[in-house]
This record gives structure tokens, sequence and C-alpha cells, in this order.
């Protein structure tokens, strides 16, 4: 017997939940569990629902392998409350890709089936995630700095933002969510300016209802803003003369009750501490650090926080597979991905000081393949575009995928923004150099100028 795989799973799931066969008026649901086994879900009472139609669908059940639960399709009437699970914010209809043995080959791509899927994960929940504050309190624009990896140069091009944005006159309010690697603070902060309590102090002392008691002693005025008509204020990580971060750290992603029952989760309470620390501090703008790779912490601050999300990349294979499986992720929930792809920008990070033409073109046409093939609207050819089609020329430089571009600079390599240009430190011609014109596309693009 062939043994069903997660991908086969699912797929075998979706052709079943819409057989055309099925009743058209209870569109059947997909519920996935944290260990990937699905079941069939119908929001109508059994009695309700031709036992013809159910018996169908537990028969499929077999066909799932190990990826099976019971057989038993759940109905409304299995439930004390039925709507905790049809009416859960999670269900999303999915496009679950298709297998040219399956159905008929169309264009030499198999059909993908739309699907409502409920998909129960330890983690990455988030990336799906994309509601509003609760609060409906209006924010400062918020950018979010992203990368896959580390090392391209992204925690330094927020601190040169910062700086400049400082020097425009803004108040600036950097939070550090790069949690399980802190440094933003080093590289802004000395020492002795770091703030008593850090970010992963404000998550602890929620959970146990103190959080309020520390916001204040959790930010800390950065000296490079000091010949600034502006200011930079540090939400650091981690605290002045930490000694138990790691565990504190350990606790930084429970869920927290609820005072009026439930629970809040890790999202939530980014959003709770954001919208703290910006009436406190009432900024101009917010630089949110977020943490490489695909984290939870980046899911919120992407899909939840931002105004403008950076996505800070190289022309490397390994760069373009990890976003592209980001994206994909995305593609697969389409009302997700009209949340979120309007907020994207690219960022074309340690870009060289040779070679620039033919490097700059490569990096283009990888960019552009990225997001034609998951995130852009697709039209046929001969097809009119829709005036509000959500797609782009290769060459349109308002495009989210036409990168802004870092320089690289060897005055930069080891870079101490808070290093003075008497002592060799970079003064503002080497800084407008490297970060001038990506300085002002995202000026341009907060500004909505």
């Amino acid at each position: 017997m062939k043994i069903v795989r997660f991908n086969d799973a699912l797929r075998i799931a979706a052709l079943a939940a819409t057989d055309a066969g099925l009743p058209v008026q209870w569109p059947v649901g997909l519920v996935r569990d944290v260990y990937g086994r699905l079941r069939f879900a119908v929001n109508a009472e059994r009695a309700d629902y031709p036992e013809p139609a159910r018996l169908q669908l537990e028969s499929r059940t077999a066909q799932l392998g190990a990826f099976a639960t019971s057989e038993r399709v759940l109905f409304r009437d299995d439930f004390s409350d039925a709507d905790a699970l049809f009416s859960h914010p999670d269900w999303h209809q999915t496009l679950v890709v298709g297998n040219v043995e399956d159905e008929e080959e169309v264009g030499g791509l198999a059909p993908e089936i739309p699907v409502p899927l409920l998909d129960r994960q330890v983690t990455g929940q988030d990336w799906l995630r994309t509601e509003a504050s609760e609060s409906g309190v209006a924010h400062p624009p918020r950018i979010v700095f992203y990368g896959l990896k580390g090392g391209v140069g992204r925690s330094t091009a927020l601190a040169m933002l910062a700086y400049r944005l400082a020097r425009d006159g803004k108040r600036v309010l950097l939070i550090d969510f790069d949690l399980e690697s802190p440094g933003l603070s080093g590289l802004l902060l000395p020492e002795e300016r770091v703030a008593p309590f850090g970010l992963v102090d404000w998550f602890v002392e929620d959970a146990v209802g103190q959080a309020d008691d520390v916001l204040f002693d959790l930010v800390s005025d950065s000296p490079l803003a000091e010949q600034s008509t502006g200011s930079i204020r540090v939400a650091a990580a981690m605290g002045n003369g930490e000694t138990a971060y790691l565990a504190k750290l350990a606790r930084v992603y429970a869920d927290v009750p609820n005072p009026g029952g439930g629970v809040q989760r890790f999202a939530q309470r980014m959003q709770r501490v954001v919208e703290a620390l910006e009436a406190q501090e009432k900024p101009d703008v917010v630089l949110i650090d977020s943490r490489a790779g695909l984290h939870d912490v980046a899911a919120v601050s992407i899909a939840g926080l931002a105004t403008v999300a950076l996505l800070f990349a190289t022309n490397s294979p390994q760069n373009w597979q990890g976003y592209r499986q980001l994206f994909a992720h995305w593609q697969h929930r389409p009302e997700v991905l009209r949340h979120i792809r309007s907020r994207l920008a690219i960022v074309q990070a340690l870009f060289p000081e040779t070679d620039q033409a033919a490097r700059a073109a490569r990096f283009v046409q990888q960019s552009y393949d990225l997001f034609a093939d998951h995130l852009y609207d697709q039209i046929e050819p001969g097809d009119t575009t829709p005036t509000d089609a959500f797609t782009f020329d290769m060459n349109d430089q308002a495009a989210p995928h036409f990168p802004w571009r870092v320089r690289w600079s060897p005055r930069l390599q080891e870079f101490d923004p808070l290093l003075r240009v008497e002592d060799g430190g970079a003064d503002n011609t080497d800084i407008e150099l490297a970060f001038g014109p990506f300085f002002q596309e995202v000026i341009s693009a907060v500004s909505g100028g």
C-alpha cells in the first residue's frame, strides 16, 4: 500500500471536500491538527446533512493513511459551542496544489483546489493572522526591518535611518524584537545608557499583571541623535545588568490568561506593548527590528504591525528559495495575500561597488520572478488588465519587487554609529553615499509621497 505523505493527504482531502456530488449549500471544510491529521467539518446540523454525502466523506477518510483522524465528520451538534470552531478566525480559503494524476491536466499544470482550511499549528500561525489592532487607535508609521538571514546589514540600515530621521527633526522609536539575538542596544547605546528593563521583562511581567510598572524604565535615549533636532528612543530586548535573560526568554512566547476569560496570544501581546510604547513616547516614526528567519516574531511584525515591511535580500539562491517558501505560503491563502502584499518592499542589501549594472539587472529579474509567480495578479495574455489589478512590469521602479538599494561601503564594514568622525567614525558623506537613495524611498513610502 502506498504511503500517504503530508502534501498528499491535504490534496486527497481537498478533492474529497470539493466533490461535485456533495451539497453545495454546505461547503465542506478541513480541520488539520498540529500533527497534520485531517478531518472534514460541515457547518450544519448532522440531521440536516444528507446521509449519502456524509457516508461518502467518511469513506474517503481511509485514503488519508496516517494523516486521518476519526472517520466521523464534524457537524455543529458535535459541539456545545459550535461557533468556537466554525467561526474561528483562523479559517482561510486555501488553494491546495493539485496533481496531474488527480485531475485533467490544464496547460501542463494541475489545477489548484480551493477549500476552507483551519490549520492548527504549533508555530507559524501568525503568518496568516492579519487582524488590525483590537484598540482601533491610530498609530504612527511603523517600518519593519526583516531578513531571512543575518549578516545583510539590516540593523546598520535601521540605525542609519533612525539617525537620518532624527536629523530631520523626527521623534524616532526603535523597538528591538530580535529577542533571540539582541544587539540593537549595543549598536545604538553605550552600556551606561541601556535602560534597566528590556522587552523580555515586559513580557514576563505582563504574564503576572505587572507590565505597566516597567514600561517607563524600558526606553532610553541614544546619543546618536544628540546633535540632531529630533530624538532616538530605544526599547531594547535586554535590560542593563541582565543576569536571567534565557530564563525570561523561555517564557516570552506563552499565551497568558485574559482577565475577561480566554487567553491572549503572543501576537496580541506584541500589539499591546507596541501601542503602549507609542502612547508613552509619542513618536513620529516607529522602526521595528524583527527577528530573522521564518519565526513567529517576524510573522507578527510583518502581518500584524507593519506599515511598510522591508525585506532585506542578497542575490543568493538561499535567499530566493526562502522568500519563495514564504510567498507561496501567502499565495495559497488569497485573502491573506491581498492584505499583506501592498506593504512589502524589497531591499537589495550590500549592493557591490563593481559590475553594478549587471548585478542590478540580475537582482531585478530574480525579484520580479518571485513577486510575479506568487504575489502579483495573474492576467492571461489578451485579457484586459483591471484597473485595480495588483500587477507590475519588471522595470516599474514603483513596484514592490523593484529594489531599494543599500550600497556596500568599506567605510562601514566595521561600523560603529556612536564613534565620532574625528576618531575614525563615518561622516554624513559616507552615510549618504551608502544609504541616501534608500532613505529617500523609505521616507517617501511612509509619507505617502
